[in-house]
């Protein structure tokens, strides 16, 4: 059998946030209401037949900041 490493924090945290946003999905499915979602930097109101997809689109990328050369 093989052992796994233990989640690290951030990968835990990641899996939290992946189950909260899959939650607030299926709950507005549920009750019809329209999803808000950030896109192109703008806060937009997503249709319930949309939602689906908004869970499903890849995280924007990020890259770490040049650091300022130290005196």
């Amino acid at each position: 059998m093989k052992r796994t490493s233990p989640l690290t924090l951030t990968q835990k945290a990641v899996r939290a946030l992946d189950t909260a946003v899959a939650k607030v999905v299926d709950e507005h499915r549920r009750q019809g209401r329209p999803l808000a979602v950030w896109r192109d930097g703008k806060a937009v109101w997503l249709p319930v037949s949309a939602a689906a997809t908004a869970v499903q689109e890849s995280p924007a990328p990020y890259a770490k900041k040049p650091h300022a050369p130290r005196r």
